[in-house]
């Protein structure tokens, strides 16, 4: 039951009450129990609708069909009792179908943490829809070891503010602003506030960014798993890319006007032609001609996906690290900074995310490991060259995309990230690069959202593996890539994991880049060479510079 919350149970145990007044024709008191039952279905549907439960509007909506039963009681009794029946299902069905499932508990020791706090750079105003002048707010929450008061409580995945302003902007952009509202129901692991753990000092510190129009607890139980085992993690929303931001004021910022018209007209349109040329073949000079062409299209027009974002969020990251480290943050988050050790750290995201905290490894040496949840490369800056650093690439299943694309996955399918994060001439050959693929994964499967759908209704929108695989699996390859990379354990990464998955998550050669680059005549490879250099002389000058030495 702990996937359903006191209005679904309340309205479950009224619907059937009245099923079972309705079919039990002498039952004392039948009639007053049918019209006590229907009223208390309404009454419980239309209270879940106002506290965000819209699925519970089905169960409002058999209450009233209850009542006209309930007036009609004894007239065609098979008939309408089975139209009665049929309406307190769909009632049943929908609160099931979209259940608010707890987080899944962390496996580390530590009991975790959150705190969330805002910093504000006044070096970038007017961004995303902000107001000219109006300086760059960013909201970041963390997680960390704790030690909770006895008696606290878990908070819950979204804030009744946030379950107004972030959960209805993120359903906007499907057309159902409602859609997410009920995770206000869902319980984490997580303490707000709690105090930091006993002793905790130079906690090994990661930073993350959820993908694009998303917000900071996108991989909530991630984060959690992560903070369990004694890392503190600083999740980085970035205003007007995101869904709605509630800072810690009460204040919110909505999600950019443009980004909304910008997302909905991609909607319409679909992908780039030479973006679906680049798979619907195996051809590797025809596939990279196409990512090229599609790269070269996107910054001449100037889309926002290719030449804004990927450079906010990217200085978005910088700043947040920059300011934490030197100390300057407000005062409830003024000892876990103090205790994170931001000398060496792990960059981490998802989607979009993903491709910044990859982008931002390959320039900044405070970065020791970076790990991309199934991004591609819209920075571009990692196109083609080696990453300084160990990388774990984590995808969902190709076939997923190919069918975004509009393709049918047939033969052998390829990574969207094939040119990316190593040099042509020894793609495949870093041992400390690690591609590989969960299998019964789509891409925003690797989220936490497939949490809150029952299959099969989830499947086509989050992947066929079941829960414990969907978020384990990533869960178990990110920590046990840390601890290995960051932390320096000899924990036999990542082999464990493999067996521990065996059959789902599957490695990624990526040595075809290879015996492709190296089969080409000189010439052609400098062609190749010196488009893409001509691609990368466009990019910011911070996309190539290092920092920090």
């Amino acid at each position: 039951m702990a996937s359903l919350t006191h209005a679904d149970i309340v309205l479950y145990a009224a619907i059937a009450v009245y099923w079972i007044a309705w079919w039990w024709m002498t039952l004392p008191a039948r009639r007053v129990l049918l019209w006590l039952a229907a009223l208390v279905v309404l009454a419980a549907g239309i209270q879940g609708v106002l506290d965000d439960r819209w699925q519970a509007g089905a169960g409002a909506v058999a209450g009233a069909f209850f009542l006209l039963g309930a007036v009609a009681a004894g007239r065609r009794r098979i008939l309408l009792g089975c139209l009665l029946s049929l309406a307190g299902a769909v009632g049943i069905a929908l609160p099931w179908w979209f259940p608010a499932t707890p987080l899944p508990a962390p496996s580390g020791p530590y009991v975790v943490g959150t705190r969330s706090f805002e910093l504000v750079d006044a070096s970038r105003p007017g961004l995303f829809g902000a107001a000219a002048g109006e300086p760059r707010r960013l909201l970041v929450r963390a997680w960390y070891p704790a030690s909770p008061a006895a008696g606290a409580q878990p908070r819950h995945y979204f804030s009744e503010a946030e379950a107004k302003s972030t959960a209805r902007g993120f359903g906007d952009l499907l057309g159902f602003p409602p859609l997410l509202g009920y995770l206000k129901h869902v319980r984490t692991n997580s303490y707000e506030d709690a105090p930091l753990a006993s002793g905790a000092g130079r906690l090994p510190t990661l930073f993350y960014s959820h993908g694009y129009t998303g917000y900071a607890q996108l991989n909530a139980a991630l984060m959690e798993e992560l903070a369990s085992h004694g890392y503190v993690i600083y999740s980085v929303q970035h205003t007007g890319d995101s869904s709605p931001t509630v800072f810690p004021d009460g204040s919110v910022a909505p999600m950019d006007p443009a980004l909304l018209r910008h997302m909905q007209e991609s909607f319409k349109t679909g992908f780039p032609p030479d973006l679906i040329r680049a798979y619907s073949t195996t051809d590797f000079n025809e596939r990279i001609d196409a990512q090229l062409a599609t790269a070269e299209q996107m910054a001449a027009q100037r889309d926002r996906t290719a030449v804004e974002s990927p450079w906010v969020w990217f200085a978005d990251r910088l700043f947040v690290h920059d300011r934490l480290q030197a100390g300057q943050v407000p005062a409830n988050v003024a000892e876990l900074v103090a205790a994170s050790d931001f000398s060496r750290t792990g960059e981490m995201g998802i989607s979009f995310g993903g491709t910044t905290s990859a982008a931002i490894c390959l320039v900044d040496r405070r970065c020791a490991a970076a790990v991309n949840l199934d991004g591609g490369d819209f920075h571009f800056n990692t196109f083609a060259v080696d990453l300084p650093v160990p990388l774990l690439m984590f995808h969902a299943e190709f076939a997923g995309f190919y069918r975004m694309l509009g393709l049918e996955p047939k033969g052998e399918l390829h990574s969207f990230n094939d040119f990316s994060y190593e040099a042509f001439d020894h793609a495949g050959q870093r041992a400390d690069v690690y591609r590989m693929v969960l299998r019964g994964a789509v891409h925003s499967g690797l989220t936490d959202t497939g949490l809150f759908l029952r299959r099969p209704l989830r499947d086509d929108m989050f992947g066929t593996a079941p829960d414990e695989i969907l978020v384990g699996a990533p869960n178990a390859f990110v920590l046990g890539f840390f601890d290995h990379h960051l932390r320096g354990m000899d924990n036999g990464f990542p082999d464990v994991q493999y067996r521990r998955y065996d059959g789902w998550v599957q490695r990624y050669d990526n040595s075809a880049v290879r015996q492709w680059w190296s089969g080409l005549p000189p010439e052609q490879q400098e062609g190749i060479a010196a488009r893409i250099a001509r691609l990368k002389a466009q990019l910011p000058p911070a996309a190539t510079g290092v920092r920090h030495d």
